[in-house]
C-alpha cells in the first residue's frame, strides 16, 4: 500500500501504535470492521486485495477501534495457561490453548458455554453415569466429587427440591446411575363448601318431642389458595396458604317443642338432649334392644313401623305412651318415642324396650344396652 507523504505526522504516529497493537496481540483483539470511508489520499487499489491490512481499520482521524478482551485462565491438571479472548465459546479458547479433551474429560464451564467475561476454564476427569430425568435417560460424564457437585459441574440442572434416588453427598465413584424426580410447586385456587351448622331453639308452641324446621340451612363457600406439590408432573400433595370467604353459611334452625315439658304432679324431671327439663310420670330401667322391618310393615297397634315408634310390654307401658329413651351411661340417645308395638322379648321380661330403625347397621350400633325409659304421658 502506498501512503501519501503529505499525511500529517499524527496519522503516522497512530499507525505505528496501531501496528504495534495488532502485531503484539495477533487475533486476540478484534479490530472494528466498520471503519470510516478510506481517506482519498490512501491507495485504493491496494485496499482491494483479499487480505486486509492494519490500514483498512483506520478512521478519518487515523485512530484504531479496538474491542475489549477477556482474560481466560485454562487449568489442565498442573498446567495453567492465561489467554485473551474477545468472546466466543469455551471450545474456541480450548482450541486456542491447544487443549483437546480426553474420552473421559469435561471442561467447566462446558465446551458450548459462551465467554462473556474474565473466567477460569478447568479440565476435569470424569466418569460416565446414566442419568434418568425429564422422561429420558442419557449417559453423562460427571467429574469426581459428590453427586450434587458433579451434576452441577456436568451441566445437569438440579433444583433444590428435586428428588434423587441417591444421597446428594454420595461420591460419584460409588454410583453408576442416578434418577432425578423433578419437584415443582404451583399455587392453585379452588372453591370449597362451608357446611352449615345445625342450631336448635326451644318452642313452647310445639308439643314436647315435636320439632319443626324454622330456617333451612345453606352451605357457604370460600376460595382456598393451595400450594400444590408436583413430582414429575404428577400431583403429590398440597397445603392451604390462604382462604377468602365468598359466601357465609346460613345455620339450619330447628324448633324443638317444650309444651307440657314440666308439671307439678310428675314423679321427677330429666334433661333431654336439647337441654329442656322434662317431667315424667315414672321411669323404667333395664335392657334395651333394637329391631328393624321393611317400610310399611304393620305393628301390634296396626300403625306402620317408623323410627320413633318402639315395642314395649303393654302391661308395663300402655300403648300410645310418649317416652324418652337413653342409655344409662348417656352414650346413646334414642330420644322421644311412642309405644306402638310389642314382642316376645318384651313380654318375657328379657328387655323393657325394643327401639326401631330402618337401618340394620343402626340396630347393630345400638345393640343391647342398659337404658332408662321415661314415661312422660
Amino acid at each position: 500500500m502506498a501512503l501519501n507523504n503529505s499525511k500529517p505526522n499524527k496519522f503516522m504516529a497512530a499507525c505505528a501504535v496501531g501496528m504495534a497493537a495488532v502485531v503484539g496481540f495477533g487475533s486476540i483483539f478484534a479490530v472494528a470492521a466498520a471503519a470510516t470511508t478510506p481517506d482519498e489520499n490512501v491507495n485504493t487499489a491496494a485496499a482491494e486485495t483479499t487480505e486486509k491490512t492494519v490500514y483498512d481499520y483506520l478512521n478519518g482521524d487515523g485512530d484504531f477501534h479496538v474491542l475489549s478482551a477477556y482474560e481466560v485462565t485454562v487449568v489442565n491438571g498442573d498446567d495453567t495457561v492465561k489467554l485473551l479472548s474477545n468472546g466466543g465459546k469455551v471450545s474456541d479458547i480450548l482450541e486456542q490453548a491447544g487443549v483437546e479433551l480426553g474420552e473421559n474429560q469435561i471442561s467447566y464451564p462446558a465446551a458450548d458455554s459462551e465467554i462473556s467475561g474474565d473466567c477460569e476454564v478447568r479440565i476435569l476427569d470424569a466418569k460416565p453415569v446414566s442419568i434418568t430425568a425429564d422422561g429420558e435417560t442419557k449417559e453423562v460424564l460427571l467429574p469426581d466429587g459428590t453427586v450434587e457437585e458433579a451434576l452441577k459441574l456436568g451441566s445437569v440442572k438440579l433444583g433444590k427440591d428435586d428428588i434423587l434416588d441417591v444421597k446428594r453427598t454420595t461420591p460419584v465413584s460409588k454410583v453408576d446411575s442416578i434418577t432425578i424426580k423433578r419437584v415443582t410447586y404451583k399455587d392453585e385456587t379452588v372453591s370449597e363448601s362451608i357446611p352449615f351448622d345445625k342450631v336448635k331453639e326451644n318452642s313452647d308452641k310445639l308439643d314436647l318431642g315435636e320439632s319443626k324446621i324454622k330456617t333451612e340451612g345453606v352451605d357457604g363457600e370460600k376460595a382456598v389458595v393451595k400450594r400444590v406439590k408436583y413430582i414429575d408432573g404428577e400431583r403429590d400433595s398440597s397445603e392451604t396458604i390462604a382462604e377468602k370467604f365468598v359466601r357465609k353459611p346460613v345455620d339450619e334452625v330447628t324448633l324443638v317443642g317444650t309444651k307440657g315439658a314440666a308439671s307439678a304432679d310428675g314423679a321427677g324431671t330429666f334433661t333431654d338432649e336439647n337441654g329442656v327439663e322434662v317431667s315424667y310420670k315414672y321411669k323404667l330401667t333395664g335392657s334395651g334392644t333394637a329391631y328393624t322391618a321393611p317400610a310399611g310393615a304393620s305393628t301390634a297397634t296396626g300403625t306402620p313401623v317408623y323410627e320413633g315408634g318402639v315395642a314395649i310390654n303393654p302391661n308395663l307401658i300402655p300403648y300410645g305412651s310418649k317416652l324418652y329413651i337413653e342409655s344409662t351411661d348417656g352414650s346413646h340417645v334414642y330420644g322421644y318415642a311412642k309405644a306402638i308395638d310389642t314382642g316376645g322379648a318384651l313380654m318375657d321380661g328379657s328387655a323393657i324396650v325394643d327401639v326401631f330403625y330402618f337401618s340394620l347397621d343402626s340396630c347393630y350400633s345400638w345393640g343391647r344396652r342398659d337404658v332408662n325409659v321415661y314415661v312422660i304421658e
